[in-house]
Order: structure tokens, then sequence, then C-alpha cells
């Protein structure tokens, strides 16, 4: 057996020694008392650390606050911002949006609606697929016939329709020409 070193603890049957008396007045710690003081710091020194198993314990409580939404605290308000904006009526708040007036197109003067209709993209989108030779959709087709005869009624009030007849008396003027007289 292993030798142990013999400890004096105080207890009820044993006799108490002068030093182990509360004294009324302060006094001078004895040596005793001093080394009493010294192993028990000595202990708690010794104790620094976690408690054992702590690493265990320790992972699964970063565990859980891991699984915890970490909120950014400069990120500003949560309140939800409606991507839609829906205006409503509200008479008793005092907001009410005035009713849309529907206004007339102004007539605009003829050269102006004619050169507007000239670059229209669309117009001339579905006139190449007509020159293409493709066929287009029945809403498209009423489209390109309202446009051209709108672009008609403006030409002739403006005086800029191209008389076919013209050409006509050209060409029979031609036919009729006799190239014999020429040579």
């Amino acid at each position: 057996m292993s030798r142990q070193k013999k400890t004096r603890k105080i207890s009820d049957i044993m006799p108490a020694r002068k030093a182990d008396k509360p004294a009324g007045l302060p006094r001078k710690s004895s040596r005793y008392e001093l080394d009493a003081k010294a192993r028990e710091e000595k202990r708690k020194k010794k104790r620094k650390g976690l408690p054992s198993g702590s690493r265990h314990s320790v992972s699964q409580s970063n565990g859980k606050q891991q699984s915890a939404v970490v909120r950014d605290p400069r990120v500003g308000s949560r309140k939800k911002i409606p991507l839609m904006v829906e205006f409503v009526n509200k008479p008793e708040k005092g907001q009410l949006i005035p009713p849309v007036r529907e206004e007339k197109p102004t007539a605009l003067d003829p050269m102006a609606e004619l050169t507007a209709l000239e670059n229209n993209e669309c117009l001339n989108v579905l006139l190449d697929q007509l020159d293409a030779g493709k066929t287009l959709s029945a809403a498209d087709q009423t489209f390109v016939d309202e446009c051209l005869a709108r672009i008609d009624e403006l030409m002739q009030t403006l005086g800029l329709a191209e008389e076919d007849d013209e050409e006509d008396d050209l060409l029979k003027r031609f036919s009729q020409v006799d190239i014999n007289q020429f040579r």
C-alpha cells in the first residue's frame, strides 16, 4: 500500500486547539489557518476551465444556435413592402383617388398622322412578312388593312395620292409608238 500523509481534520470528537477557537477581536491569522486558506485557493485554481464532458454539450448547444436564424442588426425594418401598388379609396382616412378621365385623342394634322403611320414599326414588320409570302393571323390582317386604308385616306386629303392613270397612259403611248420611226 502506498503511504498517505496524515492530516489533522477538525471534528466534533477532537479537542479544539487555541487556533481553532473563534476570537472576539480581530487577530493575526495562525500558520494553520494560512495553510488551510492556501490549500483551498490551490484547489480552486486547479479547477480552471470547463467541466468534464463539455465538448459534447457545447457541440449540442452550438447546433441549436446555428439552426436559429441569425439576424443582422444593421438591416432595417422588417415590414413587408408590397410589390404591386393597389390604390383603394378610403374616404374615412381622407384618401380619395380621382377617377381617370379618358380624353378623346386630339385630331392630329393629317401630315403628322401620315408620318406616324409610315414610321409604325409593327406595321412595317407585318408588311415585310406579307412581302415574304407568309400568312398573317386574322387580327394582324385586319390591323394591316385598317392602317393601309387610313394611309390612303390621308394621302387623298393631302393630295399626295398618285394616279394610276398616268402610268396607264405612259404604257399606252409606249405600245403605240412605232419603233421603225427612230431608225
